[in-house]
Order: C-alpha cells, then sequence, then structure tokens
C-alpha cells in the first residue's frame, strides 16, 4: 500500500485526484495538508519547520505537489514567487530531512514553455516563460534539480485542464456558466489565441500512473495536442445550446505578453499511458453544461 501525500487537495485538480484515491478501489493511505474529506493536517507551505515535522512524522512514498498560485492575472507578484518556489522548496527541504528518498510529483505548467515557433510543444524544448506565474513555475523546475539526491523527482507540465469544478474567473467555466444560464452579456479577453484542452479526469488518471508506475519520465506533458481557440469554444457552446450572448472583447481581460499557441506534443505522455485522451473538447463542453444547468 502506498502511503500518499498530497498537497493542494483542495484545489481544482486535487480534489478530482482525491475521489479517484479515495473511491476508486486503489489501495493507499492518502494525507493532505487541506482537505478535510480524508486525513489532513493544518499546514501553511511557508511553514517550514511545521511542514518537516509532519513529512517526518507521515514518512510519504510519493508526494503529489500541487498547491500554489496558479493564475497568471495574480496580482501580488513576490507572493506568486513566494509561494510557488519558496513553499516548494520548503518542502523538498522537509523530504531531505525525512530522508526516506520518496516520488515527488511536482505540477509545472505547460506556461513555461511561453511562444515558440514549434507547432507542438515537447518536453525537449528549452523553456521561455513570459508571465511571473510560468517564471515562477520555471524558478521551481529549477530549483528543484537541487533535491535530486534525496527525491525521485517527476515535473509534470499540465497545458489547459478543464472540467467539473474549476473556478468560474477560467476562460472555459465562465464561458460556460454565461451559455447554461443565458446570460445577455459576456466581456471577454483575446479569443483568438490557441489552446490545447484537456479533461480534469484523464489528468488525474496521469497522476495515479505516475503514482504507481516504478519507471516514470523525469518530465511529462499532460496534454491531447489539438488546437482550440475560444471562438472555437464559443462556436460549441452555441451548437449545444441554441444560444449565443453578445460578446464584448475588453481590454481588462487582455494578458499582457500574451502567448499565442500554446499546444502540447503528446507522443511522451501517449507512449508512457498507453493510449490517448478519448474525452473530447465538446464532450467536456457537455458535461459543464449539465453541471451548471
Amino acid at each position: 500500500m502506498k502511503k500518499i501525500f498530497i498537497t493542494g487537495a483542495n484545489g481544482f485538480i486535487g480534489g478530482h485526484l482525491c475521489k479517484k484515491l479515495n473511491g476508486g478501489n486503489i489501495l493507499c493511505q492518502t494525507y493532505s495538508v487541506d482537505n478535510f474529506q480524508y486525513p489532513f493536517v493544518n499546514v501553511n507551505l511557508l511553514d517550514a519547520n511545521k511542514l518537516k515535522e509532519v513529512i517526518i512524522d507521515y514518512m510519504p512514498d510519493v508526494i503529489i505537489h500541487l498547491a500554489g498560485i496558479a493564475s497568471p492575472t495574480f496580482g501580488n507578484i513576490s507572493e506568486i514567487y513566494n509561494v510557488n518556489v519558496g513553499g516548494t522548496e520548503n518542502l523538498l527541504d522537509a523530504v531531505r530531512v525525512a530522508g526516506n528518498n520518496p516520488r515527488v510529483i511536482l505540477a509545472s505548467t505547460a506556461g513555461v514553455y511561453g511562444n515558440q515557433s514549434h507547432e507542438y510543444y515537447s518536453e525537449d524544448l528549452p523553456i521561455s516563460p513570459v508571465n511571473h506565474y510560468s517564471c515562477s513555475k520555471a524558478s521551481m523546475e529549477y530549483m528543484s534539480r537541487n533535491y535530486s539526491d534525496c527525491a525521485d523527482i517527476v515535473r509534470v507540465r499540465p497545458f489547459n485542464i478543464i472540467g467539473v469544478g474549476q473556478r468560474s474567473d477560467f476562460i472555459v467555466p465562465k464561458l460556460v456558466m454565461a451559455f447554461a444560464q443565458r446570460v445577455p452579456e459576456l466581456e471577454v479577453g483575446n479569443m483568438t489565441s490557441l489552446r490545447d484542452f484537456i479533461d480534469v479526469e484523464y489528468c488525474v488518471e496521469v497522476l495515479i500512473k505516475l503514482i504507481y508506475t516504478e519507471t516514470v519520465p523525469d518530465i511529462i506533458n499532460i496534454c491531447q495536442g489539438t488546437a482550440h481557440s475560444g471562438n472555437d469554444l464559443l462556436q460549441i457552446l452555441g451548437e449545444l445550446t441554441g444560444y449565443t450572448p453578445k460578446i464584448n472583447v475588453t481590454s481588462e481581460f487582455v494578458r499582457p505578453n500574451e502567448v499565442w499557441r500554446l499546444i502540447g506534443d503528446p507522443t511522451r505522455l501517449n507512449s508512457f499511458m498507453g493510449k490517448k485522451s478519448a474525452t473530447t473538447l465538446r464532450n467536456i463542453l457537455l458535461k459543464l453544461l449539465d453541471e451548471y444547468k
């Protein structure tokens, strides 16, 4: 039985992961820092001493580090680095002190690739982040190399993970809610940039396989390799609902240093999983519409 320690268990991906681990006949003992549905401990990642106590007491076989600030538009820049880099270093330092060499799965972001000339972004590309959120995750990745002597570190780079339970300030749930509730008018940002959307349930499958597979890649994209724009989302939602609100593109929601195309190369992922993600964007949007209705 694996002893699994999860940070960010109350978050979007973490909530789905906990549900699958604890309700899916998977042999494990799950422990988290912030989820009241499962055995948990209330500890801040910035509290280095408490974090060491927790890790030494539990001695996990696998740590899945999902906690962090996950928004490119988060306003407090110093806090982004403090949490995403400093908090991760506290966790890894606790692992070093504990001395039991667990596997540590670090959630980075596809945003570390930035703008590239390639059509599909593979794990072998040099990273080139363009905003503070992505820079913080790139810094986290570089920093984690200092702990390769005391942990089996795996870096996952999720592209646009979507599904039930995602916060409504993200573009997909924001749009789905507007269509489901027939909001008459909606303000959005740039709708022409291309993104690679993938179901959160498949993302969880990948994480679980990373937990239980002996030999794994040290870096892996979580992607589908399919490009969709914001305008594609509007078209599909219009077809599914028979309704389209008035769309206003406003500078308030247009990001500086926009990444115009962020599409992953799923070759390594598909080889590792032995299959492709079977869920289409249309089917994910259908599930979300049912949820918001």
